[in-house]
């Protein structure tokens, strides 16, 4: 028969300090976290070593605490569950917690179509001054990586929320996608200004 070893806290590795933490909680405890419906009453199933995910539902755990603290200072009865259910959905309109390969792999497919983009449209511009489509592209490439690694990977990557990583998508996308668009579709309208009326 299996024994459970029973750990000192100071023992436990973040991710275990972290699930401590909640499964301590006041608000977990008495079960209002399951009523509000915010996932985070089932923590078996995370791994101790999703540190990202854990820190997140933490976040979302103190956002509960306090919205639940007000209010029952505003004379609202916490014991309610249609008053718990109430504040959830306030709460979870902040935002869907997400594992932190979902985050990395969004902001590298991000990453490459901004890459994408660019190596067409410069090569295009090759095509536009009799130069190689190629090294031209190759130099779209780089000016793609260059803006994923200094303003669109990195914000895109640390994002907490579904909710927040599609903003930012959209921000990277209107920004420097469109960016890289309109330098492409002005490359063919000028190339194709050359190929009718300068043969």
């Amino acid at each position: 028969m299996k024994k459970f070893e029973v750990k000192k806290y100071e023992d436990l590795n973040k991710g275990e300090r972290i699930k401590a933490d909640l499964y301590s909680r006041p608000n977990f405890i008495s079960g209002r976290y399951r009523v509000a419906q915010l996932g985070l009453d089932d923590l078996v199933k995370i791994k101790d070593s999703d540190i990202f995910f854990l820190e997140t539902l933490k976040i979302k755990a103190d956002l509960a605490d306090k919205v639940f603290e007000e209010a029952k200072s505003q004379g609202r009865d916490t014991s309610d569950p249609s008053v718990i259910k109430e504040l959830g959905e306030e709460i979870n309109a902040a935002g869907t917690p997400i594992h932190k390969s979902e985050s990395i792999m969004t902001a590298i497919f991000t990453s490459l179509q901004l890459i994408l983009y660019y190596g067409i449209a410069m090569g295009i511009w090759g095509l536009v001054f009799k130069k190689s489509f190629l090294v031209f592209g190759i130099y779209g490439v780089i000016a793609g990586i260059l803006i994923s690694l200094l303003s669109v990977a990195p914000v895109i990557a640390f994002q907490r929320t579904k909710e927040k990583i599609k903003d930012m998508v959209f921000g990277a996308s209107t920004m420097w996608g469109n960016l890289g668009i309109i330098i492409g579709v002005l490359g063919l309208v000028v190339w194709a200004i050359r190929l009718i009326f300068f043969k």
